[in-house]
């Protein structure tokens, strides 16, 4: 277990220093707000349903970036793995610039697939593992919906819990796009960032954070720089807890 830890932190720093290496031109510097409802519906001990609702607005000016909705279905596998599959919709308003007012719509559906590990380091501390792969369909001018390519994400979050109800994160996050129409943005997008956690209750909280979003274009020489505040709400459902109250 210890020597896959390494593994994927060694993965993670040669892609870090191999994209920030490349992505030396024409970058685009932009500010961002997004504000997210995640929902957690603990089905039993095995199996939870979480939901998210995220709207992504650029904030100088302000106008809409992107509309997201994810449900996964999840299956803890027990000593800190969880699996999970499910779908992500989204429309997206482009072009991507917040200096355009006509602006348009392009949907995606995103089927998706991943697992990811919980490592407890200490009583207040902890290491998240996450790996994911989606496929991505986007909307044509017909209405229907055709495949483009896929992408895989490998996230490292650490957790610290300087107290019992709140949490402290830094994470960093590597997306690679792999399919035939790939050339010049095989590393796709580096996000990285922090935030703070705090839940009165244990099914009621909010989270505050700050990303960095760091994406290579198309052409491979374009890039796209983000600075984006996150605003999270978290409502967590325990239905086993309400079958017993009843």
């Amino acid at each position: 277990m210890r020597k896959g830890k390494y593994i994927s932190l060694g993965i993670l720093f040669l892609i870090l220093i191999h994209f920030r290496g490349n992505a030396q031109k024409n970058v685009d510097n932009q500010q961002l707000l997004w504000v997210r409802y995640n929902l957690k519906l603990k089905i039993n001990n095995t199996y939870q349903i979480r939901q998210e609702f995220e709207e992504r607005t650029y904030w100088f000016p302000w106008r809409q970036h992107q509309m997201l909705s994810k449900t996964h279905l999840e299956r803890s596998l027990g000593n800190g793995w969880i699996a999970g599959v499910g779908l992500t919709y989204s429309e997206q308003s482009l072009p991507n610039n917040p200096n355009i007012s006509d602006t348009y719509n392009v949907a995606e559906i995103r089927p998706q697939a991943e697992i990811y590990n919980k490592q407890i380091l200490t009583n207040s501390l902890n290491l998240e593992h996450r790996y994911w792969a989606e496929f991505r369909f986007f909307e044509q001018p017909d209405g229907s919906f055709e495949f483009s390519n896929s992408r895989m994400r490998y996230k490292l979050e650490l957790q610290y819990n300087p107290v019992k109800k709140a949490t402290v994160k830094v994470f960093d996050e590597i997306l690679i796009n792999v399919g035939s129409s790939i050339t010049n943005n095989v590393f796709d997008q580096n996000r990285y960032g922090g935030s703070v956690q705090y839940m009165p209750s244990e099914d009621f909280g909010f989270e505050l954070g700050y990303i960095n979003w760091f994406q290579q274009r198309p052409s491979g020489v374009d890039l796209y720089n983000r600075n984006i505040v996150r605003l999270t709400f978290h409502h967590n459902i325990n239905l086993k807890k309400n079958k017993s109250h009843v």
